[in-house]
């Protein structure tokens, strides 16, 4: 897989640059925004350095856990409005996405469907009958969970109108609202084998309530599954402010591994498992060098990146991902059986 067989140069760059103009419009002054503890592991600010700007915002690294994050950053108020109107938004929802929707159920969805279904299989030792996935979108991934899991409960929860609308479409029992809402209904509060949610930690200036929120509808001895950005990730951390990751205010939050592992204990989750199984990273600093970024790179990697040996480059991802330096994080966690709330 490549980046551009997901994510299209022309509609990704159309994208980037409504990302930048909205950032200016509905964030003008990134300075006069609060400032935040490390959402990893909540160390207090200033207990960060800066690494550099983008779009006009702050980037920092947390000197406790390595998280890499805004700050200052929006509060979620302020956010809720941007997803709301930003043409950014938008763009992605109605042009986007639908764009490579069937290109990322071959490529994405449907391989996450089989990994994330064996990763909960073999750590609850049985196969999930009620899986919640949170943000469900137009309803890909539990639409290929379907087609292994024929007989379970599969269950969207989205808060878009019109996406929710699609979920119940394809015949999936739909809770139109935010998660933090669907733990006040007994239908869903605690109720789930497994909540997943894809790709959304990325956009959480305050994770912790969100990832609580998780344990709450899994049930006791319930799992909990998360995918996102990995602040440790190859091509986040050698880009840097020219990697298209980094993207705020749509992205805000690059949590390293000890930032994850302290986040879910601090929200009363035990980590079962840790990894980064991104295919992406090699090809997209390729593709910044080949584009004539200015990349600090040494020499042997380079070598590797831009010379014409194929295999010496997917041996390079593979050992990315085997010593968790994707960028791309699968993060799986169990809700204790026994606790106090």
């Amino acid at each position: 897989m490549r980046e551009q067989d997901i994510r299209p140069a022309d509609i990704l760059a159309t994208y980037l640059e409504l990302s930048r103009q909205d950032a200016g419009k509905y964030f003008p002054d990134p300075a006069a925004l609060p400032l935040g503890d490390c959402p990893g592991c909540g160390a207090a600010a200033p207990g960060a350095h800066h690494l550099y700007d983008k779009h006009g915002f702050r980037i920092v690294e947390c000197d406790a856990c390595g998280s890499i994050f805004v700050n200052p950053r929006p509060a979620a108020g302020q956010l809720e409005t941007f997803y709301r109107d930003s043409e950014s938004t938008e763009y992605w929802a109605n042009v986007f996405f639908p764009t490579v929707a069937e290109a990322r159920r071959t490529l994405i969805f449907a391989p996450r469907a089989r990994g994330v279904l064996d990763l909960a299989a073999a750590a609850a030792g049985r196969t999930p009958r009620t899986v919640f996935d949170i943000g469900a979108g137009y309803g890909l991934f539990l639409e290929e969970l379907s087609r292994l899991l024929p007989d379970a409960a599969l269950r969207a929860i989205e808060p878009g109108r019109s996406l929710a609308a699609r979920c119940r479409e394809i015949g999936l029992e739909t809770f139109e609202g935010y998660a933090e809402e669907a733990v006040g209904d007994d239908a869903w509060n605690g109720q789930a084998d497994l909540v997943t949610s894809f790709e959304v930690i990325e956009h959480l200036p305050e994770p912790l309530p969100f990832v609580r929120t998780m344990r709450h509808l899994a049930r006791p001895g319930g799992l909990v599954f998360l995918s996102g950005l990995c602040g440790d990730g190859f091509d986040i951390r050698l880009l840097g402010a020219q990697s298209n990751a980094v993207s705020p205010p749509h992205h805000l939050t690059f949590l390293s591994q000890k930032g994850v592992r302290a986040l879910l204990a601090r929200a009363g989750l035990d980590c079962v498992g840790f990894q980064t199984p991104g295919k992406l990273d090699v090809d997209i600093v390729r593709g910044a060098l080949e584009a004539g970024r200015d990349v600090a790179c040494d020499a042997a990697t380079r070598h590797i990146l831009l010379g014409d040996d194929d295999a010496a480059r997917a041996a390079l991802q593979a050992r990315l991902a085997a010593e968790c330096r994707s960028s791309h994080m699968w993060v799986l966690a169990r809700r204790p059986a026994r606790e106090d709330d």
